[in-house]
């Protein structure tokens, strides 16, 4: 009878310490997770990371003037593509992006953007980690998607700062997947802007499809309204209700240099 106890005993206590050295990565804590779980504060943006699709729901940061002075004319930094080392969460690797450019025309798409980042080493590399990372089309990533980055740091210059909200969209059209990981391709990816000046707060959204499509500034602009419907995403919920309405249902091209 002891000796069956003691037994039990030590079927329990190992029962408990395999529990405790869980993996993380496992598809039950995935399964599990609560948005706020994800929530990721880096140096110079935030993230709502979501561990099933390895890329993030969005990417919010704030664009100073004085960011955008101290990041021109910098020397080129080397990318280090790595996962987040204090994420305990299911993240992309290597080998899901490797020959996704050749094959697909894929390329690993910064959502806070590498050049924004160069005012801090520490905000540089976390640009890298691939929890800001997604599929996005190489024409996409090199053209339209660069000029609408561009143009947002000369509107920071402009008005002082740029807010930035930005992420991948997904449809009910199948956009396909790649790597081992299995990792969703999105088929747009939006950005919104947020500025203020003497006459108060504007607001514009972006609304790119993921591929090679040769659109303008002009093509792919639109009101937030237009993406929040699409991405079930409220951007600008702590505006008083009557200001958010107002900038998130018309936009004025004028306003944000796009002719």
């Amino acid at each position: 009878m002891v000796n069956r106890r003691l037994f039990y005993f030590i079927i329990v206590i190992f029962s408990i310490v395999l529990l405790s050295c869980y993996h993380p990565k496992n598809k039950a804590i995935v399964n599990n997770y609560q948005p706020n779980d994800s929530l990721l504060h880096y140096t110079g943006f935030a993230i709502q990371y979501n561990p099933t699709n390895l890329q993030p729901d969005w990417v919010e940061y704030t664009l100073t003037a004085e960011q955008v002075r101290a990041t021109e004319n910098t020397p080129k930094v080397p990318h280090h593509f790595m996962q987040d080392p204090n994420l305990p969460l299911p993240q992309a690797t290597d080998e899901d992006y490797k020959g996704v450019h050749k094959q697909y025309g894929l390329s690993k798409g910064h959502m806070a953007r590498h050049q924004d980042m160069k005012w801090s080493a520490q905000a540089v590399q976390e640009s890298d980690y691939y929890t800001n990372i997604c599929p996005q089309h190489e024409k996409l990533n090199t053209k339209l998607w660069k000029q609408i980055e561009d143009q947002t740091r000369k509107l920071a210059k402009v008005y002082d700062s740029v807010h930035i909200v930005c992420g991948p969209i997904f449809t009910d059209t199948v956009g396909g997947h790649i790597g081992p990981s299995r990792i969703p391709v999105p088929d747009y990816f939006f950005k919104t802007l947020l500025i203020r000046d003497a006459t108060g707060y504007h607001a514009i959204a972006f609304l790119c499809p993921n591929d090679d499509s040769k659109f303008t500034m002009k093509d792919v602009a639109c009101t937030v309204d237009k993406v929040e419907e699409i991405s079930k995403k409220d951007f600008y919920s702590y505006l008083p209700n009557k200001i958010e309405s107002i900038i998130e249902g018309q936009i004025d091209l004028d306003t944000w240099g796009i002719r």
